[in-house]
């Protein structure tokens, strides 16, 4: 894959902050906002493709992460989804087209499963 799209939606700024930079060094596009809110406007606005949603489960607004992933899953049923948390209960609730990633990770980690969720699906739009 070329240079992959991927949106982080995550309300910690330094995870938040983490997060964009690992996946950028990994060569990525990065778009990052501090809500699954923003993320879902982003989505619904951009003719930019995206090829992964990285989000938190538990944020602040409207939607958290878990809300987002079902919206995804019926609106782009091929974009794939990597949702984190530290509350491992939650994993079990996931669609087929959502992975899990529990907090604490390490950035070999997140890569992995960052690299295991693009080959799964292709772009938005």
């Amino acid at each position: 894959m070329a240079q992959p799209s991927i949106l982080v939606l995550e309300d910690d700024e330094i995870i938040r902050s983490l997060m964009v930079d690992v996946l950028e060094e990994f060569g990525a596009r990065v778009t990052s906002f501090p809500s699954a809110d923003e993320g879902m406007i982003f989505l619904e606005r951009t003719s930019d493709p995206v090829d992964l949603i990285v989000s938190d489960i538990q944020m602040p607004g409207l939607l958290n992460g878990y809300d987002l992933s079902r919206v995804v899953a019926h609106r782009w049923p091929s974009l794939p989804v990597v949702l984190t948390s530290g509350n491992t209960v939650m994993a079990a609730q996931l669609g087929c087209t959502v992975k899990f990633l529990p907090k604490p990770w390490s950035t070999e980690r997140l890569l992995d499963c960052v690299q295991a969720a693009l080959v799964q699906g292709p772009a938005l739009h």
